[in-house]
Formats: structure tokens, C-alpha cells, sequence
């Protein structure tokens, strides 16, 4: 493949990130009708969730656009024996899946802090995946070490697959029916999106080179915009789903809504244990 052809699909992912990013920030809830507002004004507003989910997918993208900017003006690459590799993408894919996998996580626990070990372990796996997929793009397609490193990566992938689809998937489960509905539909678009790219790097150039450059370059732009700017905008509109029926029935509390009407600070009752222990340090 031509340098300016390879040229060209990184500039266009970057401008297709540039584009996803204008629409994560742009994009809303539809706004109630009058009656609705005056009879309910906090309908207006985002939720927690909704504020959580446009930041992390905002900055998957910004971090995803960055690197395919990089790579468009012929950076973020080294020359390996047999091919290139494009050192950008794991630094793109170190930041961004972490990212993706806390929004997950925060979708089914409703707190990532409800489970700390289960998502460090999930984020830990993740981070071991990339880079043993790093190490595993390195080397010549004839030498042992690069399919032991796949192989070491692969087995984190699935992993992945595991914690997502067991333990975060009962948990979800546990919060209840609407988280549950919103994570197993957000899960299956990005275990799905996801699967291609271990494929593509063993079709690719970095693997057995079945496929040359420029179709593997365009199968990863495909996969990149699949997974963060369509997943992001899935994501959200999912969480805005959940989030307007919530505000229709009035269950979400002033403290989940952003911004919020009034701030809002712990009050000890009088006579508490707490209430004591601050009368005692006094």
C-alpha cells in the first residue's frame, strides 16, 4: 500500500472523530413541553449517568481522534522486521478501553466504587491485554514469540469477555431490571464490535498477512469508529432512555441531577454516634 493511501484512511478516522466528537457534546435529551416543565422543571436537566456517559465517551473519542491525527501526519509508528507497527494505536487503546470498560461498569453497579476489585481486576486485565498485544505485534510473523505473546493476549481478552458477561452481568442483574437492560444491550454492541480485531491482526500484516496494509488499515478505521464514536452515541442514548423515563416518575433524586438545584452536604442528626465523635474532638 502507497504512504498516501495509508495516509488516507487515518485522515479520515481522525475526521470522522473530530465530527463524533461535536456530536457527543451536541446531542440531548429531547426537551419536555411546557406543561411537562412546569409541572416537573428538573425533566430539563441531566442525570448523573447521562453527565458520566457523554464525558467518558467524549474523551474516548478525543483520545482516539489524537492518534489518528498522529498517524495521518506520519507519526506514532516504528518499523518492525516484516511490517509496521503503529505504536499510536496501543497508546490509543491503553487510554480508551479502560474508559469504555468503566462506563460499563458504572452502568451495571450504578457506582464503580460498589465492586472496587472486580473493576480493577476488569481495567488490569484490560491494560495486561494491550500490552501483551503490543509485544506480540513486535516481532516477525515466523518468530515463536509473537504468537505466544497473541496467545497470552488473547486468553486476557476472553477474560474480558468473562467479567463482563458473568459477574458485572449478575450485578447489573442486581441493581435492578433497567440497569440490566441497558448493560446487556451495551455489552453485546461492544463484545461484538470488539471481536474483529484480534481477527485482524492475525489476517493483517502484523499476523500472517493474508490481508495487505491497506485493508487492514481500513478494517481497524471501521472497527475504531464502530466501537467509540457508534458505540458512544449508542451508549448515551440508551443512558437518556433510562434517564427521561426515570424523570417522568419522579425517581431520581436532586442530588443525581446536573447541575444540581441546591448543594447538598452531609447532615448529622443531633444526638447521633457521628454527632458525638464531632462534640467529643471539639
Amino acid at each position: 500500500m502507497s504512504q498516501s493511501s495509508e495516509k488516507k484512511w487515518f485522515a479520515l478516522g481522525a475526521a470522522a472523530f473530530a465530527a463524533g466528537f461535536v456530536a457527543l457534546l451536541a446531542i440531548r435529551r429531547r426537551k419536555p413541553g411546557a406543561d411537562e416543565a412546569e409541572q416537573r422543571p428538573e425533566a430539563a436537566l441531566e442525570t448523573r449517568e447521562e453527565e458520566n456517559d457523554r464525558v467518558i465517551h467524549s474523551l474516548v473519542v478525543l483520545v482516539a481522534g489524537s492518534a489518528y491525527l498522529l498517524m495521518a501526519s506520519g507519526g506514532g509508528r516504528k518499523a518492525a522486521p516484516d511490517h509496521t507497527t503503529y505504536w499510536a494505536r496501543y497508546a490509543d487503546w491503553a487510554i480508551t478501553t479502560p474508559l469504555l470498560l468503566l462506563g460499563l461498569a458504572g452502568q451495571a453497579l450504578g457506582s464503580p466504587f460498589r465492586r472496587t476489585a472486580l473493576v480493577g481486576g476488569l481495567l488490569a486485565t484490560d491494560l495486561y491485554m494491550i500490552v501483551t498485544g503490543y509485544l506480540a505485534d513486535k516481532p516477525a510473523r515466523d518468530d515463536p514469540r509473537k504468537w505466544l505473546w497473541y496467545a497470552m493476549s488473547s486468553g486476557a481478552f476472553l477474560g474480558i469477555y468473562y467479567l463482563l458477561w458473568g459477574p458485572l452481568r449478575d450485578e447489573a442483574r442486581r441493581t435492578g431490571p433497567e440497569a440490566l437492560d441497558v448493560y446487556t444491550r451495551n455489552a453485546a454492541f461492544l463484545s461484538l464490535v470488539w471481536a474483529g480485531y484480534p481477527l485482524n491482526f492475525v489476517a493483517g500484516p502484523e499476523g500472517t498477512g493474508t490481508i495487505d496494509k491497506e485493508a487492514s488499515t481500513a478494517i481497524y478505521a471501521g472497527l475504531d469508529i464502530a466501537a467509540k464514536i457508534l458505540f458512544g452515541l449508542y451508549s448515551l442514548g440508551n443512558t437518556q432512555e433510562k434517564a427521561a423515563k426515570a424523570l417522568a416518575e419522579g425517581r431520581v433524586p436532586e442530588h443525581e441531577l446536573r447541575p444540581a438545584p441546591r448543594a447538598f452536604e452531609e447532615v448529622k442528626e443531633p444526638g447521633s454516634p457521628e454527632e458525638g465523635e464531632a462534640g467529643a474532638e471539639r
